[in-house]
């Protein structure tokens, strides 16, 4: 009689314990949801806040996460060899930080400048390159100069990880791709 009582007592504390702990997996994948649902504003409309904040051309956009908060981190060149670093939330828009730096490093760069008047393709252009490699959305795009040629580094975020792309900026030729898979990303972090 003992070893029947004990034995529907156990079966007992393991039912309850599985009704306990499938309630609380119910109640993270509503918090789940809840947190997928959030949309991004988007890198353009990160571009256009940060621009009301500084004036200049915009030389990249960063999607960052630091401290639970997903921000835009968007460089601008400023006028007058000053750089500004606009923080932008990337889901309600708001001006979370500006900074102002001076630049007054001597730019060694000076033989990577390109004419203004090089015809170079649309960021869009850029990322529509990229996207016909891979699935994605975009996460990060700068334009930078390198080797006397203007280069657009683009990164987007895939199911799998991320995808990293060098295009030229002038003939929308892919320079360098890298594909990064979330599995071997254990260590990152």
């Amino acid at each position: 009689m003992k070893k029947l009582v004990i034995g529907s007592l156990a079966a007992a504390l393991v039912i309850s314990g599985g009704i306990g702990i499938n309630a609380l997996a119910d109640d993270d994948n509503i918090n789940l949801s809840k947190t997928q649902s959030e949309k991004l504003i988007g890198i353009e409309k990160a571009k256009e806040v940060a621009l009301k904040e500084a004036t200049g051309t915009i030389e990249s956009v960063d999607l960052e996460k630091n401290n639970g908060k997903t921000f835009y981190e968007v460089d601008i060149d400023g006028e007058k060899s000053k750089d500004y670093e606009v923080r932008v939330d990337a889901y309600n828009s708001k001006v979370l930080n500006v900074r102002e730096d001076n630049d007054d490093r001597d730019d060694d760069d000076d033989q990577d400048k390109v004419t203004t008047s090089t015809k170079l393709i649309t960021e869009a252009k850029a990322i529509e390159i990229a996207q016909k490699q891979i699935q994605g959305t975009l996460s990060d795009i700068k334009l930078d100069s390198d080797d006397g040629r203007y280069e657009y580094e683009i990164e987007l975020r895939t199911a799998k990880g991320k995808a990293e792309f060098t295009i030229d900026a002038s003939t929308g030729e892919i320079l360098e791709h890298e594909l990064d898979n979330d599995d071997d990303d254990r260590y990152d972090d």
